[in-house]
């Protein structure tokens, strides 16, 4: 079997806990090496999260299976030069800070690597739009760390959504057009996180690491749920309706509302600050379809650790009709880094057979991100309209803000 050899540039939590187990356990990926600023301190990282697990042939005293580790012996502790320049490397998987994750991606996509991108984006709507078209020019795929999206129970809303009978794709043919979309990702509350963490002692909550607080990285979530919703479209106005920073000037909870062509709208909300809710609802002419675990999949049980290391799930949503009647349809559940692993790798293989870059990956980052920086720049001025000015031919967005038109946003680095 032909794989994909992948490397990781940086030990983040987010690469130890769900991608290298991915990476390690997906059929047609290999995971060949992990960089840091440190080469011993890469290589401490691979001896210690880089082995495969493994049955044992014995059983335990209560007759289960034991696991063992594996040494690993091809994982490889490499500084961020040398996995940048080996000839041994398809793929480079990027979980740096948003401030300095896109200068690494410049330079893997000049090194030809394909591309895995942890979100949220760094830099403006143009500088990303800069990476992607390198990436086109090359022929490189790229794609990022929105898990949700390769889920099978994705999989089977989006024909719900979007498909007709016959697999040609139209505007809602069974629930009818989007209408309405309401999405939140909320946690922090009842003490999960205290108040060092929120004034700035995570990388989300600190500006000099992740320059939109709490809207970067978890309000992704919610406004790739309404832009998937609403089939890729970009809005048209967006505000921010709601939002509270810490004593660093990071935001720590945000509200905003997007306005789009036909009278779609839909409503978003993010914070570190109250109860976990993963959630959207899609609301069409002929129904409704909710999810309540849009981003780790565990249902309403609680189970927190479905962020925090592999997790198995995603295997329902539910779908109801205009008068009401709801159905729940049962999905097969999936591990949705899994999944995005095999997709990504599988488009590698394509490119190396002579194919294309599948370019859908590149769009949706830059819709979700233009969006987030829309509402940014809507909350940086203390909430008001930003008109999004699309021009489809041209591939380019102007922003009206208060009468004044840009080209590009966020305007200014804020804070």
């Amino acid at each position: 079997m032909t794989t994909t050899s992948f490397a990781v540039i940086s030990t983040a939590e987010i690469a130890k806990a769900k991608v290298i187990p991915a990476l390690l356990s997906v059929p047609t990926a290999t995971l060949v090496g992990v960089s840091s600023r440190d080469k011993k301190r890469a290589q401490a990282f691979v001896d210690e999260h880089c082995s495969k697990e493994e049955e044992d042939n014995n059983a335990d005293d209560d007759g289960g299976t034991i696991k063992k580790h594996s040494p690993c012996t091809t994982v490889m502790g490499m500084n961020h030069d040398e996995l940048l320049s080996s000839p041994n490397i398809d793929a480079v998987y990027v979980p740096l800070p948003s401030k300095v994750r896109s200068d690494f991606i410049s330079k893997a996509l000049q090194n030809n690597k394909h591309v895995y991108s942890e979100k949220p984006h760094g830099g403006t709507v143009r500088e990303l739009k800069s990476l992607l078209d390198l990436a086109a020019e090359r022929n490189l795929q790229w794609m990022d760390g929105t898990m949700w999206y390769h889920s099978n129970r994705t999989k089977v809303m989006e024909e719900k959504l979007f498909f007709h009978g016959d697999g040609d794709c139209c505007s809602s043919m069974i629930m009818g057009k989007v209408k309405r979309v309401s999405a939140s990702f909320t946690w922090g509350g009842g003490g999960l996180v205290d108040q060092n963490w929120i004034e700035g002692g995570n990388g989300r909550t600190d500006p000099n690491r992740e320059l939109m607080g709490m809207l970067g990285d978890s309000g992704h979530y919610p406004i790739s749920a309404v832009a998937w919703a609403f089939g890729w479209k970009l809005p048209t106005r967006v505000r921010a309706t709601y939002t509270k920073f810490n004593s660093l000037g990071a935001i720590i909870e945000c509200e905003a509302v997007m306005l789009f062509e036909d009278g779609g709208r839909a409503v978003i909300d993010t914070s570190c600050l109250i109860s976990h809710r993963s959630q959207f609802e899609v609301v069409c002419e002929k129904g409704v379809l909710r999810v309540d675990d849009l981003v780790g999949g565990q249902g309403r049980s609680g189970k927190f650790s479905a962020y925090e290391g592999p997790f198995v799930g995603s295997s329902s949503f539910v779908m109801g009709d205009y008068l009401g009647k709801d159905e729940v349809v049962e999905v097969e559940p999936c591990d949705h880094v899994q999944k995005l692993v095999a997709e990504f790798s599988k488009s590698v293989q394509t490119i190396k057979q002579g194919g294309k870059a599948n370019p859908e990956w590149s769009k949706r980052s830059l819709i979700t991100h233009t969006v987030m920086c829309a509402i940014f720049e809507s909350a940086m001025r203390d909430g008001v309209d930003v008109d999004l000015n699309s021009d489809d031919v041209c591939g380019t967005t102007k922003y009206v803000i208060e009468g004044e038109i840009f080209n590009d946003i966020p305007t200014r680095m804020w804070g």
